[in-house]
């Protein structure tokens, strides 16, 4: 994949390029870097790979370009304490595309690399747990508690829950929700539309999802609330939407083991149509899976799901 991208070799526009990735590279300047290649959504992914490790390499005294071994092998030990191996070897990818670029020895085809990764990856079939989901009656018991909320919080959180269930929602796909997303029949159900998919709410999730309508004024659908209850206008970053499913573990009163996720929403979907007797197929359609490696995957059938995710091993784009 990266072969197909011509490398920098201009002086001026080498040292241009360096600079930026040295400092802040933003993603209109990475697309350009690698040639306008790759889709909006890798260029938005990758240029935050990068920013990930060079912030690791300013923190930690480390050059990043060209990076060393040991400076991979640093990174990455640190990044297996909390991300999965799928996502490290996404950052491999990045890293490694940076360096060809500009024909820099690529420290990641080292061996010592090699062998790192496989040991975690060897480590994680056996480790890493699987992400916990938010069942079907988890959103019932929210709403059990939450649904008479007056509290703009609680209102709009519970809409996050349900719509996030309702239609398998990636952090991405909440982040930039829409009013224009969103439309009312005359009986007063939603229907969400997510990259061309159109999805009809239940008449619970849509009483759920009008109320916060009503109280928000903002375009973007789901935004920011400070301490004191006010609505703000900024876009929901993955740290808040996390907490906010962390929180729905607290609310339940969860033994503390149970730790919800950004992803245990869109777990629980693909467990619900599992059990409703959908297809793998049905179920990565309804997902918007790009592979059926992750609807595999939650569905618990692991040694299918790596085989799926075997096929997208250059690029890891299999979510």
């Amino acid at each position: 994949m990266k072969k197909d991208i011509p490398r920098i070799t201009e002086t001026k526009q080498i040292d241009r390029y360096l600079t930026k990735l040295r400092s802040s590279i933003d993603n209109n300047t990475f697309d350009e870097l690698t040639s306008y290649r790759y889709s909006k959504n890798s260029v938005v992914a990758m240029t935050k790979d990068w920013h990930l490790f060079n912030e690791f390499c300013i923190y930690s005294h480390y050059p990043s370009l060209p990076a060393s071994v040991a400076t991979i092998k640093a990174f990455f030990e640190r990044e297996q304490q909390t991300r999965k191996y799928s996502t490290l070897k996404r950052y491999a990818v990045t890293i490694s595309l940076i360096h060809y670029l500009f024909e820099f020895k690529d420290p990641i085809k080292s061996r010592e690399v090699g062998l790192l990764l496989e040991k975690i990856r060897v480590l994680g079939v056996d480790s890493v747990s699987e992400t916990q989901a938010l069942t079907q009656e988890n959103l019932k018991q929210l709403r059990l508690i939450l649904g008479c909320s007056q509290s703009p919080k609680d209102i709009r959180d519970m809409a996050i829950y349900s719509v996030m269930f309702e239609c398998a929602l990636k952090r991405r796909d909440l982040r930039q929700l829409s009013r224009t997303n969103i439309q009312l029949n005359e009986y007063g159900n939603c229907f969400v539309e997510i990259e061309g998919a159109v999805y009809q709410l239940s008449n619970e999730s849509s009483t759920i999802l009008l109320r916060w309508l009503e109280l928000t004024p903002c375009s973007t659908v789901f935004t920011g609330i400070d301490r004191h209850g006010n609505i703000k206008d900024n876009e929901l970053n993955d740290s808040s939407i996390f907490r906010i499913l962390r929180q729905a573990g607290d609310i339940l009163d969860l033994p503390f083991e149970v730790k919800f996720s950004s992803q245990s929403c869109r777990v629980g979907a693909v467990k619900k149509l599992a059990q409703d007797g959908l297809k793998i197929k049905e179920i990565q359609e309804f997902g918007r899976w790009a592979s059926p490696a992750m609807p595999l995957q939650y569905s618990g059938k692991r040694t299918l799901s790596e085989k799926e995710k075997a096929k997208f091993k250059d690029d890891n784009n299999y979510d």
